[in-house]
């Protein structure tokens, strides 16, 4: 890689990880480019290179991280081990990515209170996509543990999105607590209640 594209993505990274730490504490709409700016320490019109609105970068931001999330899950998947194990390591992976980018949650947070309606489309082509991967991966999982008898032989893709929609309450509740704790110790607790259940 030549120094200029080494420069380009650079400034690229710099803008994004300034954007994803002020959407994260101020929102969208109080966030101006001008603030992404000043935070990057870069020119405003360097922004505008990569970028055709903050809409954009706000996806783009959201993107980044998701694609960081599902190369760890991806990379999970492929290590030895039984289907289980590697739900339960997918679990764990998902629960700590979320602990150690609490700032990109909140962005999520964001926008699904603020920009559902105004950017529904874009949600659907450019995240939703995302969240369907990691559904296909989970829903593979658990289908190749049903078949190697580690799991009852239920709905593989509804279990899938029970365990995603129980990572997300978690993320939720830990966030509103303050952030006590490990949220990543609850990957236990998850497994706990998959592996045993809760009635005595």
């Amino acid at each position: 890689m030549n120094k200029r594209k080494m420069g380009q993505r650079d400034h690229l990274t710099q803008v994004l990880q300034a954007a994803e730490k002020l959407f994260a504490k101020r929102g969208f709409y109080p966030t101006t480019i001008d603030d992404i700016a000043k935070e990057a320490k870069l020119a405003k019109g360097t922004i505008y290179l990569y970028f055709d609105s903050k809409e954009d970068l706000f996806f783009s931001a959201i993107e980044r991280k998701l694609d960081v999330l599902l190369s760890k899950i991806e990379k999970a998947v492929k290590e030895p081990g039984s289907a289980w194990q590697r739900i339960n390591a997918t679990i764990g992976i998902h629960l700590k990515f979320m602990e150690e980018n609490k700032d990109f949650f909140k962005i999520m947070q964001s926008f699904s209170e603020q920009l559902r309606e105004k950017l529904e489309k874009e949600l659907k082509g450019r995240v939703m996509e995302k969240q369907s991967r990691y559904i296909k991966i989970l829903t593979r999982l658990i289908q190749r543990a049903i078949n190697e008898g580690e799991v009852k032989p239920l709905d593989a893709r509804k279990l899938a999105v029970i365990i995603m929609g129980i990572v997300h309450s978690l993320t939720v509740y830990w966030i509103s607590q303050k952030e006590r704790g490990s949220l990543f110790q609850d990957a236990s607790l998850i497994r706990e209640v998959f592996s045993h259940g809760v009635e005595r």
